[in-house]
């Protein structure tokens, strides 16, 4: 943890800089942790030695972190302290990411959890496997031990995808640097309640100082709903299931995002959509209830080659499975006409612009 002291401050002149400079640093690390690609030349030194990309950024973002901690001064909130379970479902691809922890990043995290379904108990053939790691500050000291821990990380997201092949993401990334100024739009606090540590015998509570995180948590918000508008405007229908959950994923994160944006508190997304559609007329939100009984009903057949493609963690892996995932199932196909699709716009804009029409609380 940064070794300064935590003196009080109340302007903004240093909490400015400190949020711009830890955005930087929240980006880098995450892009940097799920594959360290940045650039076209990336992609090929990914492709043929891994290793290679992620020495040849490790000092960037070394200096990012440094360029953060010149401005981290102090928490700005009364600290939370959390205590986060163990896991103790079934699910054997958990208990392999427990044993790969166990094993390679034990000594180089504050704590790694499992969330989302998974940590409910309650995954579906549609879930995802969504995981989070706070690593130590002591793995920024060198190169070499970034460097070492990234490689760890990367690797394991073998095992999401061995769990879920259509996954489009990898780690969630915090550093220890982040919990005096934890920022609710990278995860927020609320839902490690429904999380369960990778980790036996870690369960040291979790001190946590937020700051406001508005500007964060509304652009996170707008990203999302464009997204959603901005495919649907420029027919990119999905052609394929990997495609489709990818849209219907993101659409159905607005309801979270958007009661997340109206709050300033984060609701687990189970929670959320109950929540969301008082705001909203009936037959607009009922576009909502149809994704999520497509959620539902998820299933499809992905044959061992490309079931192979999609475990692996080369750089090319999401554009290939984006490529080459199966077509849409005919039976949820006969659902995705271009109503179907409208409707989930005008959804989206709804949710989206209520900001900008009644103000930064949203509908009443």
């Amino acid at each position: 943890m940064n070794n300064k002291p935590r003196q009080k401050v109340s302007t903004m002149d240093w909490i400015e800089p400190t949020r711009l400079a830890q955005n930087a640093l929240h980006g880098a690390l995450s892009r940097y942790v799920n594959g360290a690609v940045f650039s076209r030349s990336d992609l090929l030194r990914a492709l043929l030695t891994p290793a290679s990309v992620l020495r040849r950024h490790s000092g960037g973002i070394i200096r990012v972190l440094h360029a953060y901690r010149e401005h981290l001064l102090s928490s700005v909130t009364t600290e939370i302290n959390l205590d986060v379970e163990v896991y103790r479902g079934k699910n054997p691809y958990v208990h392999r990411m427990m044993e790969y922890v166990e094993q390679h990043l034990k000594q180089d995290v504050i704590g790694a959890y499992v969330h989302g379904s998974l940590g409910t108990y309650e995954e579906i053939a549609y879930s995802d496997f969504d995981a989070l790691v706070i690593l130590k500050s002591g793995v920024f000291e060198s190169p070499a031990r970034l460097v070492k821990v990234a490689e760890r990380l990367h690797r394991a997201k073998t095992i999401m995808y061995e769990f879920d092949p259509l996954q489009h993401h990898g780690w969630f990334v915090l550093i220890e640097d982040d919990l005096p100024f934890y920022c609710e739009a990278y995860f927020p606090v609320g839902l490690f309640q429904y999380a369960k540590s990778l980790i036996e015998n870690r369960r040291q509570p979790l001190s946590i100082s937020r700051r406001d995180s508005l500007y964060e948590i509304n652009d996170t918000f707008e990203n999302v709903a464009n997204s959603v508008v901005r495919k649907i405007d420029q027919n990119q229908y999905p052609t394929n299931i990997y495609q489709l959950k990818s849209l219907l994923s993101e659409f159905m994160l607005l309801p979270a995002l958007y009661i997340q944006r109206k709050t300033g508190t984060g609701v687990f997304k189970k929670f959320c959509f109950s929540e969301a559609r008082r705001d909203f007329d009936p037959d607009v939100w009922h576009i909502m209830d149809e994704a999520s009984m497509l959620r539902q009903e998820w299933a499809y057949n992905l044959p061992h080659w490309q079931r192979r493609i999609a475990s692996g963690g080369n750089a090319l892996r999401n554009y290939l499975v984006g490529k080459w995932a199966p077509t849409i199932p005919h039976h949820m196909k006969l659902r995705l006409t271009q109503n179907f699709y409208a409707r989930m716009r005008h959804l989206a804009l709804q949710m989206r612009d209520c900001f900008i029409n009644v103000g930064n609380n949203g509908p009443k």
